[in-house]
This record gives structure tokens, sequence and C-alpha cells, in this order.
């Protein structure tokens, strides 16, 4: 209890010093979509909801990112398993901020393939995104960012509904 007590200090003491936000260099990032139906908190139930992002800085507003996502569920009693894999690229315009906050605006677009129940299927995807960073510790940030996408697939054309409010982990090395 002791250890749990002087990392939470810790970590408040390291946030409440002024940190800069990134402006260059590379970026990794984590994205997903904590779970809100009272499951398992970080259980993805969209498996699309879950990517890993390397965002490289051209410039100190403009960035180009790359994502990738992959899912693998093995369901009981079916013969196949279900598989997803995509890949994205896209860029970011960042605007003025603060110190800590950094938004940003873009778009991306990708390459979706899917094996579902044995039948597979390749989509074209891509999308605009609004989205803003908090750096709590110098190259550590939390984020979040909301999307609207387009898929158009061999047998269907899927446009988002509404947005998908997605959470992020971001650090430099």
């Amino acid at each position: 209890m002791k250890k749990l007590i002087l990392l939470i200090t810790l970590f408040i003491a390291g946030a409440t010093f002024a940190q800069e936000k990134a402006s260059e260099g590379t970026i990794y990032e984590v994205m997903f979509t904590p779970n809100l139906d009272g499951n398992q908190m970080f259980a993805l139930n969209n498996p699309l909801n879950g990517h890993i992002a390397v965002r490289t800085f051209n410039d100190a507003t403009s960035v180009t990112r790359w994502k990738a996502h992959f899912s693998y569920a093995d369901v009981d009693g079916a013969d196949d398993a279900d598989m997803i894999l995509g890949i994205f690229y896209g860029k970011e315009k960042h605007h003025d901020g603060t110190d800590r906050l950094a938004t940003y605006t873009g778009w991306e677009a990708g390459l979706l393939y899917s094996d579902i129940a044995g039948e597979d299927s390749t989509a074209l995807s891509g999308g605009v995104f609004v989205g803003a960073n908090y750096y709590i510790a110098d190259n550590l940030y939390i984020g979040t960012e909301i999307n609207y996408t387009l898929a158009v697939g061999e047998d269907s054309t899927a446009v988002a509904p509404g947005v998908n409010g997605m959470l992020s982990l971001g650090f430099k090395l």
C-alpha cells in the first residue's frame, strides 16, 4: 500500500510541473475505446476499436502517422476463427493550444482485411478526425480522438453513423 501511495504521489508531483508538448521526433501511441457496457473496462466490444500508431513530426504543425490494427478471436463451437487486419496512413495538422494541450485535425485512409466465419473480404477505409492530447509529463500524454469514417468493400459500403471516441496513451522514446 505504501508503494502505491508513493507512486501516486510521484505521478501527481511530476504532472504538476510545466510540461511541453512534442513538436519534433517520433511518438508511439496505443489507441483504444473503453468498454462502457459494464463488462471488463478495457475489453473491446468492437474489434476495430484498438490501434497501435506511430506519429512522426514533419515540423511543429504537421504530422504523418501510420496506424495498425490486428484482432483475432477463436469462437467456441465455430469451425473458423475470426480475424481482422488493418493498416492506415494519415496526416495531422496541429493547432495552437497551451504548453500542455495539443489539438489537431486530420484525415486517414487505409486497407482492411477480415476473415469472419470463414468468409473473407477486403475494404478501403477513409475518414476525418479531431483530437487532443494532454501532456502529463515530458514525452508522455493521454488523449482522445473522435473520427468519422467510410468503408467501401467488395460486398458492402459502410458509413459510420456517428462518431467513435478513442482514448490514447502516447509516449516518445
